[in-house]
């Protein structure tokens, strides 16, 4: 085991922890957001809140300080730590740990796409380029949740394609199943609106979603009507 890898692999936990979203709050002094993260319990994204409550603009300088913090940290393991594939790999995933799991202030952290987009645009940059085309058809087709996951689960096949290191097919998909977890967070209380736990954890995993993806607007047990989130 590599000391050096360790300590970039923990470095990359707290680097990710970085509060982005709660930095821009409180800059622009919005209690209103930082309330709403508090009540969400994790079923709305922080960058969603900051949409709704600081607008557009904000919510793009969070995000792209969330994916610079990524992309900076590993450029920093490969170019100064001299990591190899493998542990500049495990540096991406704890990274995207951080942003999506931090030790403190959670109600503000992320789903982790933002800062698995600085980890892959770094090490894998044309399957995430073919993430962010497929997010961007999903955007215009107005079902960018969906065309995220399929994004998402694009990335260690294009790099298999390519030919790249077993080690950053492992990341790709390690980052995939973060997020899905990520998105499963406050699944319960889906539950307890009387959506069955299978559609349910389908809901939120794959459409990243409290109720039916656009297009379903009714959910068929009992004819209960269940507005997306």
């Amino acid at each position: 085991m590599s000391g050096t890898g360790v300590l970039w692999a923990v470095g990359g936990y707290l680097a990710g922890t970085f509060p982005s979203a709660w930095i821009v709050a409180r800059a622009k002094r919005s209690s209103a957001i930082l309330d709403a993260a508090r009540r969400s319990s994790g079923e709305t994204d922080p960058h969603i809140l900051m949409a709704k409550h600081l607008g557009v603009g904000w919510t793009v300088v969070a995000a792209t300080l969330d994916v610079v913090k990524a992309f900076v940290f590993v450029l920093a393991a490969r170019y100064w730590g001299g990591l190899d594939s493998s542990w500049l790999a495990l540096s991406g995933v704890t990274v995207v740990i951080g942003h999506s799991f931090p030790f403190y202030l959670k109600e503000m952290a992320g789903r982790g796409l933002a800062a698995a987009a600085g980890v892959l645009l770094l090490l894998l940059p044309v399957p995430m380029t073919v993430c962010g085309l497929l997010i961007v058809v999903g955007g215009a087709l107005r079902n960018t949740s969906l065309a995220t996951t399929i994004g998402l689960a694009s990335v260690p096949m294009v790099a298999a394609i390519q030919g790249q290191p077993g080690a950053f097919l492992a990341l790709g998909a390690t980052l995939f199943v973060l997020i899905m977890l990520r998105r499963l967070e406050g699944v319960g209380t889906v539950i307890r609106t009387g959506v069955g736990p299978a559609r349910a954890v389908w809901y939120r995993m794959v459409f990243d979603s409290s109720g039916p993806p656009p297009g379903r607007r009714v959910w068929d047990h009992g004819g209960e009507h269940v507005p997306p989130s």
